[in-house]
């Protein structure tokens, strides 16, 4: 059985659904090898298979997802003794980058366990529902996209319960996931340590206290580290300058910016790219 249903996104949509559906599958199903233009997310309801991107092919069970970037050339299969039964959502908007990054989920990591990921089908139910049910004219487009971001509100909960906690629920835990988080968030402007500390509501030095104790490292150097985190991550994944890498971290100036990776790294922005781009044509 095979549901899927289409819907007109806006132009100017944070974010916003292109497709859904749900099938179980037959025992021999396979998908691929294709390239989508949009992003799209399966979840998977029951049973078990693999997905294969970049040259990695990765296993896929029972309550997790996997997620397809555009321009990325993909194929998944599922077991023939145990098929999949799986959901699936395409989407975009401005603020795609960022919704699936507040849910752990990049192309160096597709594939993640969803807690909680049971109420995913519903919410696709209810778009499919809603899409079988109205013209498109007179589409309710709230359900459509208060179902939408309940998907990303599952998947985003489940990656902060996913990270380490600490061992008990102190107000300097509190203080210091707020500034995990804003860190997360703001990576990409150029935020200072007082930025955080002033949104955490501490003064800087206690902040910088607490933050160092709790983590093992000043925020200063958690902050430079993350940055340069992702700027491996665009040099793996994109054609962009080593500028448009610096700025696209929130580090404006490129010679700073080459001088910390350098630190971090223990080489040049510009040879580390070269590397990674040498090994992957040699895949």
């Amino acid at each position: 059985m095979r549901r899927e249903q289409f819907h007109i996104p806006s132009l100017v949509s944070d974010l916003d659904l292109y497709y859904c559906g749900i099938e179980e599958v037959i025992q021999h199903f396979t998908c691929g090898p294709a390239i989508r233009d949009n992003c799209l997310i399966h979840y998977i309801i029951k049973g078990s298979g693999f997905f294969e991107c970049r040259g990695i092919r990765h296993p896929v069970k029972e309550g997790e997802i996997f997620a397809i970037f555009p321009g990325e050339l993909t194929y998944y299969e599922t077991d023939p003794d145990n098929p999949w039964t799986f959901c699936w959502l395409g989407f975009g908007g401005r603020r795609t980058k960022e919704m699936l990054q507040r849910a752990g989920i990049s192309m160096d990591e597709p594939v993640r366990f969803i807690r909680e990921g049971a109420d995913i089908p519903g919410y696709i139910g209810t778009m499919l529902d809603t899409l079988e049910a109205y013209p498109s004219r007179d589409l309710p487009a709230s359900k459509i996209h208060g179902a939408l971001y309940n998907i990303f509100a599952v998947m985003e909960t489940s990656h902060l319960a996913s990270r380490p906690q600490f061992p008990a629920r102190t107000e300097t835990a509190d203080y210091v996931g707020k500034a995990l988080r804003f860190i997360e968030t703001h990576y990409q402007s150029p935020i200072s340590i007082k930025n955080i500390a002033d949104y955490v509501g501490l003064e800087r030095t206690y902040f910088t206290k607490q933050f160092t104790k709790a983590t093992g490292e000043s925020p200063q150097r958690f902050l430079i580290k993350y940055r340069i985190d992702q700027a491996q991550r665009l040099l793996a994944t994109t054609d962009m300058t080593v500028g448009q890498v610096g700025k696209s971290v929130g580090i404006q100036e490129l010679a700073y910016f080459s001088r910390l990776y350098k630190k971090v790294v223990g080489v040049a922005p510009k040879q580390h790219g070269q590397s990674i781009q040498l090994r992957a044509n040699t895949v």
